[in-house]
């Protein structure tokens, strides 16, 4: 995994938010990604116009990465949207 990614499912464990991970291989270069893994970073990237790993989504929304995107997790935790976002998605 990234090191974003394992911060990423670090924090949202000590958060106890609930996800599914969808993991594209142990490495996140192209070669060595899971058979199918290169597809699948490629359809995010024109989804969100991001290639980067990891990918958060809440309630099928991209949220962006751990520290960038649309507000990206730790901004939208520090701005208190996050929380939010989650509980509507589960309501």
């Amino acid at each position: 995994l990234s090191p974003f990614s394992t911060e990423a499912k670090a924090l949202l464990d000590r958060l106890d938010i609930e996800y599914i991970e969808i993991s594209l291989g142990l490495e996140w270069i192209p070669g060595l990604m899971v058979e199918g893994g290169a597809q699948t970073r490629a359809a995010l990237l024109n989804m969100t116009s991001q290639s980067s790993l990891p990918q958060i989504f809440i309630g099928g929304e991209s949220i962006g990465g751990l520290f960038s995107g649309t507000p990206g997790l730790l901004p939208g935790l520090e701005q208190g949207v996050i929380l939010e976002k989650v509980k509507s998605a589960t309501a």
